[in-house]
């Protein structure tokens, strides 16, 4: 997904659940990150949230906000590793007040992983989770996300996890985006363009008015 079909998708959703739930999810990590480099990213050992560290690392540079610039933690650098890919879990040690912690799980997180978290939040750092709900996960997490979606169910509207199946027929969102686009990606698309809009930025009364109008306008009742 490019810039220009991601920015496309995020306008299509403004005033829905989604859109309204990664926009406040992209804001938080701007308010809650205050120390410079206090950004990090952690995921599990075979799935390392490199997707989305990349898309936040262009959007916040593109955006001029280089004091947030996130790093990857990764379990086991190589020791010719790139220094930006070279973070290993002693940056977890050293992690603290003013930082944040966003883990990306998309399957449930095995006890390593949900004991490195739980030590990164006793430290004071704010732990942010894109997840699939695991209740363990959200526990830890001081602000969790769940891709989903409000779609027509017949009745009305009904919540459901934001995946595609490629036998199902083409709704508004699938129109913008191919059906094998999965909600996860599109989700950490949302985010990474949430956290470096410029009203990120701005009085959080002005986020909560923004949100509350765009709900009364937007999203189905």
């Amino acid at each position: 997904m490019d810039l220009t079909r991601a920015s496309l998708l995020r306008e299509m959703l403004t005033g829905t659940e989604l859109g309204s739930r990664t926009t406040e999810f992209g804001y938080s990590l701007r308010r809650f990150t205050t120390r410079r480099s206090g950004l990090m990213l952690f995921g599990p050992v075979d799935d390392e949230p490199w997707h989305l560290t990349a898309h936040l690392d262009d959007e916040l540079h593109r955006a001029g906000i280089e004091d947030m610039r996130p790093s990857l933690v990764r379990w086991a650098p190589p020791p010719d590793a790139p220094p930006h890919l070279a973070i290993g879990l002693d940056r977890l040690r050293d992690s603290g007040r003013g930082e944040s912690l966003l883990v990306v799980a998309e399957d449930n997180p095995a006890p390593p992983l949900l004991e490195r978290i739980s030590d990164v939040r006793r430290r004071g750092t704010t732990i942010f989770s894109i997840g699939n709900g695991d209740s363990e996960l959200t526990s830890l997490s001081h602000e969790a996300l769940v891709p989903e979606v409000l779609v027509p169910d017949g009745f009305g509207w009904t919540s459901r996890q934001v995946e595609y199946d490629h036998d199902e027929p083409q709704s508004a969102l699938t129109e913008v985006e191919t059906q094998t686009t999965e909600g996860f990606e599109m989700t950490q698309h949302l985010v990474s363009l949430a956290a470096a809009d410029e009203e990120a930025g701005r009085a959080g009364w002005r986020r909560r008015l923004r949100t509350a109008i765009e709900r009364l306008s937007g999203e189905p009742a």
